[in-house]
């Protein structure tokens, strides 16, 4: 009889911390990892796929089950039979610097961030090779769900997702294995930033506790938010796109429309302090889905406030909205619509159910689950980053419908699939169909 164990990477860090053996587990640690920092000890599990079973002593030998031969259960750093992953990046979020002629790109896949030259585009199958690459264990970085520039000081602000819960911010020019300039600990589930130049603040969405939480510029370490926009009266419903729009004085949020089954507590961030035990969690009253929408709050809202105007309805086609940005010169929204493979354009003043002034659809445009999406007002351009496929795409500023690219950025050979994991936090085994499952 075979017997195969099959893991996801995001399950390791489980399983790393749960395995103890000889002194260790007498002295309650977890079997270490080369590593003095924790948020490093489980990048280290991820990249190196580190193994923590060593020789038990007899006094710790299991009662192996009738049939399985000890002799035969692996332990040690041992290589897996087979994995399935991507070898290439995962293109997320996307920002681009017009008068530096640079476009950033998040990849949660190698937990790393790339950058590459505005024009450069892919002549046929062959992949465009990046600036510069920020990636390793000195970085922190782990899934990355967002980027974003500060061009003024010429700064890349990134955040991670899942159980990163840390912005980081690192120079322009930054390259390889690198530590951040700063580092922010935001809360847990954190996804979307933006920036304000006009309010030199920038703010995080967050996605089980649907809040939106703001901070100054030049935030680090255990900083707290100057305020928090949270609670039912909100209609924030599991966040991800945001944008801090300091020139019209309003904060604009893509939701999924996911409540869950916990009550966000109403109100303004309390203050976290070290050695405070924390309060009691919210109650339970059950989840629902609400439909998706585009909500809009006054730049200096807080705590527990209704929307000043709310995008929602069929109309709309919102279907998984990710990444937003607003272009102000021309008044619109622009929003990675995820659910089908589009990117959907309203004017920024739009409110109830109304139809997108524009949608870029269809075979022609090479839109596939797309993530990340930003303006290039000065070229007159919209960017789109690909999670379904290994391109980002770039449009006219005025594209409409099912039209071609102006220019393709490829990061992996043409026709290289992608696995679609996103997160992956379980694994079954079909033996009836002998299929792997993976939700993500």
């Amino acid at each position: 009889m075979r017997r195969v164990i099959i893991a996801t990477a995001g399950l390791m860090l489980l399983s790393i911390g749960s395995f103890r053996t000889g002194d260790s587990a007498r002295e309650g640690t977890i079997c270490p990892v080369p590593s003095s920092s924790m948020s490093e000890a489980r990048l280290l599990a991820l990249e190196r796929e580190n193994g923590c079973l060593d020789e038990m002593e007899a006094d710790d030998a299991p009662s192996w089950p009738p049939g399985w031969d000890k002799a035969t259960i692996a332990g040690g750093d041992v290589p897996p039979v087979r994995v399935v992953s991507d070898p290439y990046p995962t293109l997320h979020s996307v920002v681009v610097d017009a008068e530096r002629d640079k476009v950033f790109m998040s990849d949660p896949n190698r937990h790393a961030l790339w950058s590459y030259d505005r024009l450069s585009a892919s002549k046929g199958r062959e992949m465009i090779e990046p600036l510069t690459g920020i990636r390793g264990p000195s970085t922190g970085m782990m899934f990355i769900a967002a980027v974003t520039l500060d061009r003024e000081k010429q700064e890349i602000y990134t955040v991670d997702n899942d159980i990163g819960d840390r912005m980081m911010v690192f120079p322009y020019d930054a390259d390889g294995n690198v530590k951040p300039k700063r580092v922010l600990d935001v809360p847990h589930q954190a996804w979307g930033i933006s920036i304000s130049e006009e309010r030199n603040e920038f703010a995080i969405s967050v996605e089980s506790p649907r809040e939106i939480v703001i901070y100054p510029k030049g935030a680090e370490g255990r900083a707290q938010p100057l305020r928090t926009i949270r609670g039912p009266k909100t209609g924030l419903g599991d966040p991800h796109g945001v944008f801090l729009d300091g020139q019209n004085n309003e904060i604009v949020v893509a939701n999924h429309g996911n409540q869950g089954g916990r009550q966000p507590p109403p109100g303004d961030a309390p203050p976290r302090q070290r050695g405070v035990r924390a309060a009691e969690p919210p109650p339970i009253v059950g989840g629902r889905f609400d439909e998706p929408s585009i909500s809009v709050y006054n730049a200096d809202a807080k705590g527990d406030v209704a929307p000043i105007r709310k995008i929602q309805g069929a109309k709309t086609g919102l279907n998984w909205p990710m990444a937003i940005d607003v272009d102000r010169n021309r008044n619109e929204i622009a929003v990675a619509n995820n659910g089908d493979s589009s990117i959907r354009i309203f004017r920024r003043t739009d409110t109830g159910d109304v139809a997108p002034v524009r949608i870029i659809k269809g075979p022609r445009t090479g839109i596939a689950g797309p993530m990340g999406v930003a303006y290039d007002s000065k070229n007159s351009e919209i960017w789109v980053a690909n999670y379904g496929d290994h391109t980002a795409q770039v449009f006219p500023i005025t594209a409409n419908g099912n039209v071609a690219p102006k220019r393709t950025l490829r990061n992996a050979p043409g026709g290289s699939p992608t696995v679609g994991f996103g997160n992956p936090g379980a694994v079954a085994y079909d033996s009836k169909r002998d299929e792997i499952l993976v939700p993500n």
